[in-house]
């Protein structure tokens, strides 16, 4: 199968964009009005809403704070969650806080004290604000905010940026200063707790060292160190004795010794002066002894005093690290405390600073300001998108109906889909009275669901609308199916569905090849509802009363058509309760074979061929079959389905009749009222 037989046997059912374009061509009234409609609501927007103006300003957040370090030290790490320390202020915190409602109800209080009584009013009065109040943060770097606020009045709106920024500004303010005086009490009452430890830690080690006879713990160290030192040496190798006496004594001795060994050299031992130097010389060397052994005495008495001085050096520097251990953990807690008190008396200080003196965080540099001209409605931007919608609404609901539109839609759902001869296209017509009076005398004939009148033969002989154009293009396809013989010139008339036209576009089709002079004879083959016999002045008799042999003259029963002459119309006449039983006689033959060489053409309207077997009776009579598609009432799908039944023999020389084709929007035809329906659900 190839790309053409594909198109038409395939069952796509989308829209591709040349037939949207082509249906938003044939709908561009739809377009006008859309556009009407949206432009018609923007303009009434415009002239209903009232003007915004918008007023823009421009906030520096301070980060360093006055009298702050550049470099923290472990202290104030320690202390930044009680507020004793100030830190940086956080940028994206104030974008916040001047959007906040805490912020917003206050200006609405000061701005507004008429409408904000309460503070449930002001609070719905602050909502309204925030909806129209932007902040933002110039760019990732920057400590910079933005703030914007549009307003009915340019100069509320320059007067809420304003109050906004002040009461920011006086509520950060109280904030600082009610967490520096809780500060400050919380350093008051710390500083006079830790005056009172500090003077018990004092005492304490004021006692010790009176306990222990000390001034200085070092000091004592070092001086029982040396005495323990000095205790521990050996006496010299001298006698180191200072005593006059014994010296004395000893230097009389070697004095008495030399004169007796002097004496020696010219006398004898014997000699009684001898004698009495030696006794003498004894003497002296007795009272030697006599004082060296006091002396001696002397020296062990103070060596014992020694050796009981040094014990008890030893054990005062035996005992000194116990005392050193308690009295550096009693100076350690001194220092603590002391750091500790230095550094709360400093923040005080600094505390006393800030009150004398607040830094605001922020900076006004943009005053309120913006354009006299209104930023909303934008007019531009409205109409711009009124024009959009206009044109957007109908291509979507157009996109959307053919979607869902499973029918066919004209000549091109035909032809991709099947072979079948199209031999031509009848548009669209309106029956719709054009005066009050019509109307209401259709309005009255229409209660009776089945009545039909002349009013439907729209083929005139010197008409140039569409619609006659129409039918003289299908009369000349058929001239030519037809030739000049006059075989082949019987037609049925049919469709799939009720309501698809087919006695409209036999009854004038059938004046149309009258008009042009062919002989030609219409019969109406529905014999249960003789729609096409209520267009003429029918008689009481018909081809139902030929078919059930009440007459045998069928010339008796054929009316010539006064106001076109060579049409002729076989009526029905009397409606018969056995339509297919008369059908399938002989009569129906005859009269076909009889009428076939007497006229050009016969036309034969016949019953939808879905409902009644009618319609397979008479086509065995008939030479072609035209079979009538209504635009918007036939399913696509059902084309190839037709074209199988007409491979199959089921209609002999099927040629396919397009009705209620939207040409006039196609072809760029315009005839007035040519969009409405022609007929009802009877035709």
């Amino acid at each position: 199968m190839n790309a053409k037989d594909t198109r038409r046997h395939g069952t796509e059912d989308f829209v591709t964009l040349t037939d949207l374009w082509r249906i938003c061509k044939a709908n561009r009234r739809w377009f006008v009005l859309s556009l009407c409609l949206c432009l018609g609501i923007a303009f009434y927007y415009l002239f209903t809403t009232p003007p915004l103006y918008m007023r823009e300003a421009a906030v520096l957040v301070k980060q360093e704070q006055m009298g702050k370090s550049a470099v923290k030290t472990p202290s104030e790490e320690d202390f930044n969650n009680i507020g004793l320390v100030q830190q940086s202020t956080n940028v994206a915190n104030v974008q916040r806080e001047l959007t906040s409602l805490r912020v917003l109800t206050e200006v609405c209080r000061r701005l507004f004290p008429k409408e904000c009584t309460t503070d449930a009013d002001a609070l719905r009065k602050a909502e309204g604000i925030r909806g129209r109040l932007k902040a933002k943060i110039e760019n990732d770097k920057s400590t910079i905010v933005n703030i914007t606020y549009t307003d009915p009045s340019p100069v509320t709106a320059e007067r809420v940026l304003g109050m906004a920024v002040q009461v920011y500004n006086e509520q950060w303010v109280a904030d600082k200063n009610l967490v520096t005086a809780n500060a400050s009490r919380f350093i008051q009452d710390r500083l006079t707790l830790l005056e009172k430890e500090l003077g018990n830690v004092d005492d304490s080690i004021s006692a010790f060292k009176m306990r222990n006879n000390i001034t200085s713990l070092e000091q004592v160290s070092d001086i029982y160190l040396q005495q323990q030192s000095q205790s521990d040496q050996l006496l010299p190798t001298n006698s180191g004795i200072n005593n006059v006496v014994a010296e004395t004594q000893i230097n009389l001795y070697n004095t008495m010794l030399m004169q007796l060994k002097s004496n020696l050299y010219g006398t004898s031992a014997q000699n009684p002066l001898i004698i009495k130097q030696e006794a003498e010389l004894e003497d002296v060397r007795g009272n030697i002894f006599a004082t060296i052994t006091n002396q001696i005495k002397t020296i062990d008495i103070q060596l014992q005093a020694l050796q009981g001085y040094n014990g008890e050096a030893s054990s005062k520097l035996s005992s000194n690290p116990e005392q050193a251990k308690h009295l550096v953990s009693v100076e350690r807690e001194q220092k603590v405390k002391e750091s500790l008190y230095l550094y709360l008396l400093q923040k005080k200080e600094e505390n006393e600073i800030n009150q004398t003196y607040t830094s605001l965080n922020t900076q006004v540099i943009d005053m309120p300001h913006g354009s006299d001209l209104p930023t909303s409605p934008n007019k531009r931007m409205v109409l711009l998108v009124a024009v959009l919608l206009g044109l957007v609404i109908p291509v979507a609901v157009l996109f959307v109906k053919e979607s869902m539109n499973t029918t066919v839609r004209d000549r091109y759902d035909i032809e991709h889909r099947s072979t079948l001869p199209l031999i031509g296209e009848v548009p669209l017509h309106d029956f719709s009275p054009k005066g009050m009076w019509q109307k209401l005398r259709s309005a009255l004939r229409h209660v009776h669901r089945h009545h039909i009148t002349k009013d439907i033969i729209v083929v005139k002989p010197d008409s140039q609308n569409l619609i006659n154009e129409a039918f003289r293009i299908i009369r000349t396809n058929l001239e030519f199916m037809t030739g000049k013989g006059h075989g082949g010139n019987v037609y049925i008339v049919t469709s799939g569905n009720p309501g698809s036209g087919k006695t409209f576009v036999s009854v004038n089709l059938a004046v149309a090849m009258a008009i042009k002079e062919h002989k030609v004879l219409l019969i109406d083959g529905d014999l249960r509802h003789a729609s096409a016999t209520r267009c003429f002045h029918p008689k009481s008799a018909g081809l139902a009363d030929y078919l059930g042999e009440r007459h045998d003259n069928i010339d008796e029963l054929i009316v010539e058509s006064q106001a076109y002459p060579n049409l002729y119309v076989l009526p029905v006449g009397t409606i018969p309760p056995n339509p297919t039983e008369l059908l399938s006689g002989d009569r129906l033959s005859r009269l076909i074979a009889e009428v076939r060489h007497r006229y050009d053409f016969v036309l034969i309207d016949c019953p939808p061929t879905t409902t009644l077997a009618d319609v397979d009776i008479i086509e065995r009579h008939a030479d072609r079959t035209l079979f009538i598609v209504r635009a918007g009432l036939f399913l696509r799908k059902r084309i190839p389905d037709l074209e199988a039944d007409a491979a199959n023999g089921n209609y002999k020389h099927l040629s396919v009749i397009l009705n209620a084709s939207d040409m006039g929007n196609r072809y760029g035809y315009r005839y007035g009222n040519r969009y409405g329906r022609y007929g009802r659900s009877y035709y």
